[in-house]
């Protein structure tokens, strides 16, 4: 929890920080130092577990060896393909630049003429050409932490952070299951989560997920840790908790819906009048309303881009808070306890039936649904193309999301998958009997409803682009660890149940085999593999390539989608892109080559009139390269670098168990003078 608290504050201080152009090493470290310092201070008189010497040494080490053997097969994610590429990017920009919007260093390109060319724009995946400068997609929080080990170690630097905040991740996942289920069993959830395949591809990646799942598990055991506590003490555990939960979203937007689901518990916290109930709702509304301007501020394109998913989950969010508090009002008034269905013996085993359906009706989509949507989604002709490429029938606007729980079992195992439901299912009658004032609230209240709620949320709708392994890191900060503290507890329940019995011994080690086998047996074909190997040594030898005055123009598909902002940010080369709208001719057409010709001659004339030297860029896509330009009139293309790499599978109806070669290939010339 404070490792999570100092995350969390970091992650906060780096917002004012960066959008004033001091996010320098000689500022935002000793800056982050403080912050840190204060925030873990303030997390430090957590109430602990008491455990023994084993399960706490046993946890330790295997939350070492996950972050280790994250941190030995790291990927090196530079050239710009996937999420990682784009908030390694993001990164390196933050510790090279100091602060946002990109420079694209317009005047080089033209100025004013460039942006009011239809055929150019600054744009590419993951970085939005807004005015005259460029915006960065992801929320700033993950790149601003990795940005501290750019400046330590270059780029492998900032490849070893997210290894070493994973590794804190698995830890707080077994210091949450000692809270929940026992100091004893907290090695074998560390064990699990720390093998489990999504969660290994996460940590050797520059994800957001990694810092995401640290802050979350840490307010989780604070919430743990306030329902008993009194005065000052649930006070205080409150705003710690409340502080964590909206932290999450200086990383990643999804915590909008914790925030949602934890809305319920806040009310029936108030209702009681339990001392740390106004703390936790003052905390969280703040700063989960820091975390909201900051994104705003930063990150306003990227929102656009998912309106479609954020509005339903603000709105949810909204409808739950003004639900709250009318059902708030109607119980402190007693009207809801004149209510005899409410308060009735019956209401517990009733939802926990009604839950047992829905997590029924989830497992078996596949029997009775197809989920699909708009066909015209960039992501639907994504789908497509991999339907093609593997042999099965092309139908884009299928998600797949009739499957999200068989994803869930593909990594940790039917037996898992089962145990953790009904894990799920058997405590509800007694949390129902908490909420009807017939007993004391659980102490895991707070975490079994947040967990709870998001994991089927995410289950209904993973809401990301199904292909294998990238989609499953969806997984990676709820559903997940919460599958795997529900099915620890299970497996306890189990052993205590029958515990006057012999063979307890026996009982204990079928857990352990019937939750660690099968996640590694998933994780073990993949488990040693590295991707992406070598980039940032391409990315150095075309950075080499280029001289003073010169001027990128990305010409092709590939050049267009993987470099620009690597070009402008690593080898501080200004870039563009030179596109041709479908509307001017389809790609491989006389038109098509006619308009590019024609914009590339345009672009490059404006650079050189800038003062410039105008440099073609070629990276391949639907054409070889080099006959690109060939065909836009360069004399003697150069091939800057050529590296034969991998990447991870890309599969979609079946578990991922290899890596797919792919092509780092650079080919540049002098923009030729126009006829």
């Amino acid at each position: 929890m404070v490792l999570a608290a100092a995350v969390a504050a970091v992650t906060a201080v780096a917002v004012p920080l960066v959008l004033v152009d001091l996010w320098t090493p000689a500022v935002a470290v000793p800056v982050a130092v403080v912050v840190a310092a204060l925030a873990g201070r303030l997390a430090w008189g957590t109430p602990v577990v008491a455990a023994g010497w084993w399960p706490a040494a046993g946890s330790a080490a295997i939350a070492v060896a996950a972050g280790a053997w994250a941190a030995l097969t790291r990927a090196e994610h530079v050239v710009l393909r996937r999420d990682a590429g784009s908030v390694a990017n993001y990164a390196h920009h933050l510790a090279t630049h100091h602060g946002l919007p990109v420079d694209p260093s317009l005047d080089a390109l033209g100025g004013a003429a460039a942006l009011a060319d239809p055929n150019l724009t600054l744009a590419s995946p993951a970085f939005y050409e807004v005015g005259d400068h460029v915006v960065p997609q992801f929320l700033l929080g993950a790149p601003a932490l990795y940005s501290f080990g750019d400046w330590a170690g270059g780029w492998t630097g900032m490849f070893l952070v997210p290894a070493v905040l994973g590794g804190f991740g698995v830890l707080a996942v077994a210091g949450l299951t000692a809270r929940l289920v026992g100091p004893r069993w907290a090695p074998l959830a560390a064990a699990v989560l720390a093998i489990a395949q999504p969660v290994l591809h996460a940590n050797r990646s520059t994800y957001s997920e990694p810092p995401a799942l640290l802050v979350l598990v840490g307010a989780a055991s604070l919430l743990v840790a306030l329902v008993p506590a009194t005065g000052r003490t649930a006070a205080r555990l409150g705003g710690g908790a409340g502080l964590l939960v909206g932290a999450c979203g200086f990383v990643r937007i999804d915590f909008l819906r914790e925030v949602a689901v934890l809305v319920p518990v806040l009310a029936v916290l108030l209702v009681v009048r339990h001392p740390g109930a106004r703390a936790l709702l003052t905390a969280t509304a703040l700063s989960s309303a820091l975390a909201v301007l900051a994104a705003l501020a930063t990150s306003r394109p990227y929102l656009g881009t998912i309106a479609g998913s954020l509005l339903p989950l603000v709105a949810g969010l909204v409808l739950l808070a003004g639900l709250s508090v009318v059902v708030a009002r109607l119980a402190r008034a007693g009207v809801l306890a004149r209510r005899r269905w409410l308060v009735s013996d019956r209401l517990g085993p009733v939802l926990a039936a009604a839950l047992a359906v829905v997590l029924l009706a989830l497992a078996s989509r596949p029997l009775w649904l197809v989920v699909r949507q708009d066909p015209e989604d960039s992501g639907s002709k994504l789908v497509a193309g991999l339907q093609l490429a593997q042999g099965l029938t092309v139908d884009g606007g299928r998600t797949y999301a009739e499957h999200s729980v068989d994803w869930i079992a593909w990594y940790l195992g039917w037996p898992a998958v089962l145990l953790a439901g009904a894990a799920a299912v058997a405590p509800l009658p007694r949390l129902v009997r908490g909420v009807q004032g017939r007993g004391p609230l659980p102490v895991w209240t707070a975490p079994y409803v947040v967990a709870l709620g998001a994991t089927l949320l995410t289950l209904y709708r993973p809401g990301i682009t199904p292909d294998h392994p990238w989609a499953d890191r969806r997984f990676v900060v709820v559903a997940l660890p919460a599958v795997v503290v529900l099915a620890v507890a299970a497996c306890r329940w189990v052993v205590d149940r029958y515990a006057a019995q012999r063979l307890t011994g026996l009982r204990v080690a079928l857990a352990v085999v019937l939750l660690v086998v099968p996640a590694a047996a998933a994780t073990l074909p993949v488990a040693a593999q590295r991707t992406e190997v070598g980039q940032p040594t391409a990315v150095a030898r075309v950075c080499a390539s280029f001289a003073p005055g010169d001027v990128a123009l990305a010409v092709d598909p590939r050049s267009r989608n993987e470099w620009p902002q690597v070009l402008r940010g690593s080898c501080g080369v200004p870039a563009a892109s030179v596109v041709v709208p479908t509307a001017q001719g389809r790609a491989g057409t006389a038109e098509y080559w006619a308009a590019l010709r024609s914009a590339v001659d345009r672009a490059a004339q404006r650079v050189r009139d800038a003062g410039g030297n105008p440099v073609l860029v070629a990276a391949g896509g639907d054409t070889d390269p080099v006959d690109v330009l060939t065909r836009l009139g360069v004399a003697d293309p150069r091939t800057v670098v050529l590296l034969r790499t991998t990447e991870d599978e890309r599969v979609l109806e079946e578990r991922p168990d290899g890596v797919q070669r792919i092509d780092v290939r650079v080919v540049t010339g002098p923009a030729p003078a126009a006829p």
